[in-house]
């Protein structure tokens, strides 16, 4: 009986089968590594955010026994309903990094986080805010402002997350009816709160645009202010001045790799001379 040997192009057939076998479930392997990076990270993300909140936002309850006293609370109850000042919910979050300056919260979204600053615009892209390693980084300011001196323009990044966390929920901006009816900032350094009122929002390409962080004189400062309402998607009736502060928030947006998003806001409250 003569022996049958297989035929080159059925051995060819197998090994190609093998190899795209292999590499199937290579990818598979791959996606669902990082599937669980991803989610785990999130998850870190998120235990993050409400510990810093619960440190930031809690507020001592009423000491119900000394209100049933009397149908007046007493100084002593006041204090404690009153909880932590601004100053030491800040003195809090020191605790865990130091690199903390403020806090930002911005009315309709998910955006309630800490901003940090350090030497560079680079490190806090890929760390949290205690200093890990972390997809999601931090919410952070531009590093050449100095935040013991007044700033013209104060420049915060974030990035844009798909799930809508750090300041991926910013892009709603994008929408008149959202921009009309969330327009409020509220902006706390070093302990000291603030309310600012958004005036504009637009996108710029990366690749040739910059963020303006100074200005050499006040007619500079005024010409970009115009600058800032000329290029919003929707005009706001605020009434800028060269006196006046403004809080600038940058982050990606989804029409393209280079697109980025610019939300401007300016400082309520009496105006103090810029020196």
């Amino acid at each position: 009986m003569t022996k049958q040997f297989p035929q080159p192009a059925a051995r060819s057939y197998r090994f190609f089968y093998w190899a795209a076998s292999i590499l199937v479930c290579a990818g598979f392997v791959l996606i669902s590594m990082d599937a669980y990076i991803q989610h785990t990270e999130r998850n870190n993300s998120l235990q993050l955010k409400n510990q810093m909140l619960s440190l930031y936002h809690t507020k001592a309850q009423p000491n119900t026994e000394q209100a049933n006293e009397s149908t007046e609370l007493t100084k002593e109850a006041s204090a404690v309903a009153k909880g932590p000042t601004e100053n030491e919910r800040f003195q809090s979050l020191l605790a865990i990094n130091k690199e903390i300056i403020g806090w930002l919260r911005v009315d309709g979204t998910s955006v309630d986080y800490p901003v940090l600053q350090h030497k560079d615009n680079d490190y806090y892209l890929n760390r949290d805010a205690s200093g890990k390693k972390s997809i999601y980084g931090s919410v952070f300011m531009d590093y050449r402002l100095d935040t013991n001196q007044e700033q013209r323009n104060l420049v915060i990044y974030g990035h844009n997350m798909i799930d809508g966390s750090m300041f991926g929920s910013l892009g709603n901006y994008k929408n008149k009816d959202f921009f009309a009816e969330h327009r409020n900032i509220n902006w706390g350094i070093q302990g000291k709160m603030s309310d600012w009122e958004i005036f504009s929002v637009y996108t710029i390409d990366a690749r040739k645009d910059t963020v303006d962080i100074s200005y050499e004189n006040d007619d500079a400062f005024l010409l970009d202010l115009d600058q800032y309402r000329k290029k919003s998607m929707y005009q706001a009736a605020v009434n800028l001045q060269k006196d006046d502060q403004i809080l600038t928030l940058v982050t990606c947006s989804n029409e393209t790799d280079d697109t980025r998003l610019v939300i401007h806001a300016v400082k309520k409250g009496p105006r103090v001379p810029f020196s």
